[in-house]
């Protein structure tokens, strides 16, 4: 079997998952079967995505071109359904433990950043797309790290998938008192209708509508937000295309 098959077989995976996803919110019952099963899940995909990210990067020996390619595919199937997967988890369990398991700390913004550009790099590059960062001057920051890369990853995963060409830029901007304002812009076609209407509520982890992956891992985003005391916002920009979505955190220097 081809590449592009077992990822066109790893992809129709990720939507049997979200039907049942939805049928298990609809059955309260449900829902602890589908936390196993998620759960399950998790680890041998997460061991796959290390797997393919060893095999592009040589480390079994030299790829060709085509073989990059088609680890490209692999990879991106693969992190199409892990990202949901772990996006259920957290609604399930609730998404404030990012915030309440520990304490505000030191950390780099740009570390921050990298660990996630690491994570979706493979992504970006099998759509040829261009990933542009603008950090901070000081970058050193106290606050909740894990939460943050979060919430970037959900984000930038959403742009890379609704961008069929051009950029996603991520931006973050010191404002005043401590605060720190995060802009996650693509050049894609926008988010869809259903998926917009979505996005300033917050969405309760029983609710019911979640239309898409990327409903949910919005819906996830603005309660670690709000966990956070902050929340997603869409600035509007009509000469502008594509999709622009930012958040603001206080995150005082170290």
């Amino acid at each position: 079997m081809s590449p592009e098959a077992i990822a066109a077989l790893v992809a129709a995976g990720a939507h049997a998952l979200h039907d049942v996803a939805d049928e298990a919110v609809a059955l309260p019952d449900a829902l602890p079967l589908l936390v196993g099963i998620t759960h399950d899940l998790r680890s041998p995909l997460s061991s796959m995505l290390v797997l393919i990210e060893r095999l592009r990067a040589g480390h079994a020996g030299p790829v060709t071109p085509l073989q990059e390619k088609q680890l490209g595919l692999l990879y991106s199937a693969a992190f199409g359904v892990a990202s949901p997967t772990n996006d259920a988890l957290d609604m399930a369990r609730g998404t404030a433990r990012h915030v309440s398991a520990a304490p505000a700390a030191p950390f780099s913004v740009g570390a921050v950043w990298r660990e996630v550009l690491a994570l979706v790099q493979p992504i970006a590059e099998e759509k040829q797309l261009v990933l542009r960062w603008s950090g901070l001057a000081q970058d050193t920051r106290v606050g909740h790290a894990a939460a943050l890369h979060r919430v970037l990853l959900n984000l930038v995963t959403n742009a890379l998938k609704f961008t069929t060409s051009g950029s996603v830029t991520v931006c973050a901007e010191a404002l005043e008192q401590d605060q720190v304002r995060f802009t996650v812009a693509d050049t894609g076609e926008g988010l869809p209708p259903q998926v917009r209407a979505q996005l300033l509520r917050a969405a309760e982890p029983q609710g019911t509508g979640y239309v898409s992956s990327a409903g949910l891992g919005l819906a996830m985003c603005q309660q670690m937000l709000g966990a956070m005391s902050s929340a997603l916002e869409a600035p509007a920009e009509p000469m502008r295309p594509g999709t622009t979505l930012a958040f603001v955190l206080r995150l005082p220097a170290a």
